[in-house]
């Protein structure tokens, strides 16, 4: 299970203030009510306050959730990403990589709610019904009751209780790749594009998105003749995977709000991704002095080997061929130097046992 950090109090969304966010190492979402229900009725207020809470955060992009932290918090810069860096959290995705999980998250509507107050036994199942008109978001749905007491020795101590009975609820979520539009004699991607969900801006964003990496794909070349070319996607990453597994990846991204594009290699954070880390971990001088200095190697602060390019504005027409030069130079670097290595881990793990 991962740790959840403390991001902000009351921040402001078009339904309200939401009383606490939090989020994970990992780039989950967590959003928290608290309420003391004095009567049945509250109780259903408070479910369907959260999930408008819910619905609203899936249509914002992580640059609109940064700019509502920066506000409530007065400050500037990846705030969110540096207030997870600060827990000094194992688990920390490097900062591209959690800026797409939250941008992912946030898309998919894929949040933890968490109703936190101090009566909500009763009654509980009469809830079901707001869950079951926000189908189409993915979130999970737990409540939580405090318990108060008050003591003259200790003072006041709250005790959490989290609901053990559940009422189950049916539910069916269909994940659809992205780039992929579903058509039939009712549904067309005219209409997709037209929803209301979707601002013109971040349509503008996926379509520049898919057509820069399409392009860059078709002029992309490996030294290597066995590396297979990425597929282009709608997003701001293009995912090169050295070896067989999708378990360690180079990867290059566009950071609009850092104003920058970069390259990067990391590997899941799971056992066997962290196990490949390990192995290459051993190596790691000659792999920093292979990709050169340039190249920044934390292999124990983050696991971070990457390479960024400043650029003032990504999207402008001037800046494509040095965006798409650095990536094919560093894509190719990045393969040369970890492709040789995975396929070795490969064909070792792949070895019977003497």
């Amino acid at each position: 299970m991962h740790p959840i950090i403390s991001v902000c109090t009351e921040l402001n969304t078009p339904v309200g203030h939401l009383d606490i966010l939090m989020v994970s190492p990992s780039g989950e979402l967590i959003i928290i009510e608290t309420k003391l229900w004095r009567n049945p009725e509250a109780r259903r207020v408070v479910v369907a306050q959260i999930l408008d809470y819910a619905k609203e955060l899936s249509k914002w992009s992580y640059e609109d959730l940064q700019r509502e932290i920066n506000r409530r918090l007065k400050t500037s810069g990846n705030i969110l990403y540096e207030i997870v860096k600060k827990s000094n959290s194992n688990q920390l995705l490097n900062e591209s990589d959690f800026v797409d999980s939250v941008s992912r998250n946030l898309r998919k509507g894929n949040f933890l709610l968490l109703i936190v107050g101090d009566g909500i036994r009763e009654g509980a199942a009469g809830i079901a019904e707001f869950l079951i008109s926000s189908g189409y978001m993915n979130f999970t749905f737990a409540m939580i009751e405090i318990a108060i007491y008050k003591n003259e020795d200790i003072g006041t101590m709250l005790l959490p209780r989290v609901i053990t009975k559940t009422v189950e609820l049916q539910k069916i979520s269909v994940e659809i790749p992205e780039g992929l539009i579903l058509t039939s004699s009712g549904i067309n991607s005219e209409d997709i594009s037209n929803s209301k969900e979707y601002s013109p801006e971040w349509q503008r964003e996926r379509t520049f998105y898919f057509d820069f990496w399409t392009e860059l794909v078709g002029e992309l070349t490996f030294d290597d003749p066995g590396q297979p070319l990425p597929n282009p996607g709608y997003g701001q990453n293009l995912y090169v995977y050295p070896g067989k597994t999708r378990k360690a990846w180079v990867s290059g991204y566009f950071m609009k709000s850092r104003k920058r594009v970069g390259v990067y290699f990391a590997c899941q954070n799971d056992s066997e991704g962290q196990e490949m880390y390990n192995i290459l971990g051993v190596d790691k001088d000659r792999i920093a002095e292979e990709l050169g200095d340039n190249v920044t190697c934390k292999w124990d602060e983050g696991h971070t080997v990457s390479i960024w390019l400043p650029c003032e504005d990504v999207f402008e027409p001037k800046n494509r061929q040095l965006l798409k030069d650095f990536f094919k130079d560093w894509l190719n670097a990045f393969v040369n130097v970890m492709r040789p290595r995975i396929k070795k881990i490969e064909k070792d793990k792949s070895l019977p046992d003497i």
